[in-house]
């Protein structure tokens, strides 16, 4: 597997240390697990797993000045050469959720749930997405803050911590 990038990008996310930014990394976590989730790209652990590491082992990052020039920007090659042989490739010329590409509803929602479920909790996170998917019908924009606020906690568990 070759991956070409801007000669600049390349600089950056080649064989990174951390996991979010390393183009290797991410290549071969996105073969293993067949998607990629906020969690999984910032899980360091996982820079040591044995089935991402064998896959990483076959992916080549290249640098290109010809894409340093590309118009749009952000542009990305990648070859796969298979066992039997044969090449496939594929050129992204404008990066998915850009204005060249922009993503549809659902995916703006599935990517925004990702993000939130883990701070939010997956309920919570819900209901945000549906606040703000029918925002222009709210009375009261206080509901929506009231979809991200912590819940207050308990009097007992408030007063717990105070005496501590």
């Amino acid at each position: 597997i070759r991956v070409q990038l801007p000669t600049r990008s390349a600089r950056t996310v080649d064989n990174a240390p951390m996991p979010d930014v390393n183009v290797q990394h991410l290549m071969a976590l996105l073969l293993v697990d067949r998607s990629l989730t906020f969690h999984s790209v910032h899980d360091s652990a996982r820079m040591r797993d044995p089935a991402v590491l064998a896959v990483r082992r076959l992916i080549e990052l290249v640098p290109s000045e010809e894409l340093m020039a590309a118009r749009p920007a952000r542009q990305a090659i990648v070859d796969l050469t298979l066992r039997d042989g044969r090449s496939l490739t594929h050129r992204t010329r404008a990066v998915r959720g850009t204005a060249d590409n922009p993503m549809a509803r659902a995916e703006v929602e599935a990517k925004a749930l990702d993000l939130m479920a883990g701070v939010l909790g997956p309920a919570r996170a819900a209901r945000l997405v549906e606040a703000c998917r029918t925002i222009d019908s709210m009375q009261d924009l206080c509901e929506l803050r009231d979809c991200w606020r912590l819940p207050a906690p308990d009097n007992a568990n408030h007063e717990a911590r105070a005496a501590r």
